[in-house]
């Protein structure tokens, strides 16, 4: 059986953890990419760089969303293509897809450029830190246009049914980002000029340097990996599945409609979760650097641990609209049933390692005790919605399988919506607390709000189940 039918025939979840594996593999190693960055400049650094990198990330996340739309809408659309179109319609959509992806590219790193200041004022970011928060995020900028096609050609590879050549490349550029992160961020004990500006707030004697570029080089180190990524992801989609070169009128405007239609939701849902972080970031501003970079610290934890949901998640996501276009309604039924039975296993798996391993897991981010101690009490406490978020990610896989993009939105932003306004009211009042216990009150009425719009608004009946 060759990869691209394997979602298509044979027992379910024998074929559907075959391909869900390098897709969580992926994701697991493109979550290294700032977990990498986190650790290397936690360690060898300070608290100040870490807090630095962790707002200028935040900020960028603003930028970063219209790619994260393209690269979900893309690949469903590819997938969902990919069971009766031809060869030379798949050219078309592909090219299509990649055109457009470039242009928004550059647009957003024009309008990056222009903000980033701004912006990292807007967030409370404290004097100390904002020259390193402003260089890391520009140098980043520079890499966006070849980071948007790079993700959205790994997610069309993925879309026609090969989930593994994506993971080489990733674990490829990881390493390579990796590397680059321990020559540029510098040697151990090696310090550098404070990168804060004179008088800024005290921060003088904390030390952001320790290589050539200090905290700001692991920007430049994620930004070769994403262009040698982007280089040779396009040029194995080329290769395996188009048929001719591009031609300016293959770009036809209902592409282009169908491309929007799929990218817009995943795009406002992916802007939606990226104003919650931002207005998480600016109440963090005021509890202090060590607040804000224990926070960082446990949400690139709780990011990497979480990736095989999201992986398997979106997989599941293929499986339906492949399965869904072959008109297998059983076929999407069963593996709806054994999604839940595995994210059940995983995600209770996850939240004992979170309480278990707390003290050890921040320790590999930081030797700040402030710092640590806040990373603890958020991982362990905030872990425990994690039974909760995974299934709400399933429930909403079948509307998104199904193309249901208005009622996967309007349950995405629901629980977003929720939790945003449960950290406004809280953190200001109980501090810190605020943010884990906005977490178990939106959490659950999340799943419970993804799962009444599944069952009550005709997907049951439009997409099997």
């Amino acid at each position: 059986m060759n990869e691209e039918n394997s979602l298509l025939t044979g027992a379910v979840r024998p074929a559907l953890l075959r391909y869900a594996l390098p897709i969580i593999l992926s994701m697991v190693a493109t979550q290294f990419y700032a977990v990498a960055d986190t650790m290397i400049i936690g360690l060898r650094l300070d608290a100040d760089a870490l807090a630095a990198v962790s707002n200028a990330s935040t900020v960028l996340m603003i930028f970063l969303f219209i790619s994260g739309g393209m690269e979900l809408g893309g690949g469903l659309l590819v997938a969902a293509g990919k069971p009766t179109a031809t060869k030379h319609e798949m050219t078309e959509l592909l090219y299509n897809l990649l055109f457009v992806d470039e242009v928004i590219a550059l647009l957003t790193t024009a309008v990056g450029f222009v903000t980033l200041l701004a912006l990292l004022r807007l967030i409370n970011t404290p004097a100390e830190i904002l020259d390193t928060a402003v260089l890391y995020g520009r140098i980043y900028l520079l890499g966006l246009p070849f980071l948007m096609p790079y993700d959205l050609s790994k997610e069309c590879v993925m879309g026609c049914g090969d989930s593994k050549t994506p993971l080489k490349v990733i674990v490829a550029t990881s390493v390579m980002n990796i590397v680059l992160d321990l020559v540029l961020v510098g040697p151990f004990g090696v310090a550098g000029a404070a990168a804060g500006p004179a008088g800024g707030g005290g921060g003088g004697d904390r030390q952001q340097g320790g290589g050539p570029w200090g905290g700001a080089g692991a920007a430049p180190a994620t930004a070769v990996a994403q262009v040698a990524g982007a280089v040779y992801m396009v040029a194995f989609l080329r290769r395996t599945q188009m048929d001719a070169a591009f031609s300016p009128r293959m770009l036809k405007a209902r592409y282009a409609r169908d491309i929007f239609r799929l990218s817009a939701p995943n795009s406002v849902q992916q802007a939606s979760g990226t104003i919650i972080t931002t207005v998480k970031q600016g109440l963090l501003g005021g509890l202090g650097v060590e607040a804000i970079a224990g926070f960082s610290c446990a949400g690139k934890l709780s990011s990497l641990l979480m990736m095989p949901v999201f992986g398997f998640v979106q997989s599941t996501v293929f499986f339906i609209a492949q399965n869904t276009a072959a008109l297998q309604p059983g076929r999407v039924k069963e593996g709806l049933r054994e999604g839940r039975r595995i994210l059940l296993v995983y995600s209770l798996g996850v939240v004992a390692v979170c309480i278990g391993l707390r003290g050890p897991l921040l320790r590999l981010f930081t030797t700040d005790p402030a710092a640590a101690s806040y990373g603890c009490t958020m991982l362990a406490f905030e872990s425990v919605t994690y039974l909760f978020v995974a299934q709400k990610h399933l429930f909403e896989a079948r509307l998104r399988g199904a193309q249901k993009m208005g009622l996967y939105l309007a349950s995405s932003l629901g629980q977003i919506a929720l939790n945003l306004l449960a950290c406004v009211i809280l953190v200001p009042r109980i501090g810190f607390a605020g943010f884990w216990m906005s977490s178990w009150i939106s959490a659950p009425i999340g799943m419970l709000l993804a799962a009444a719009l599944a069952n009550l608004s005709g997907a049951s009946h439009q997409l099997p189940q």
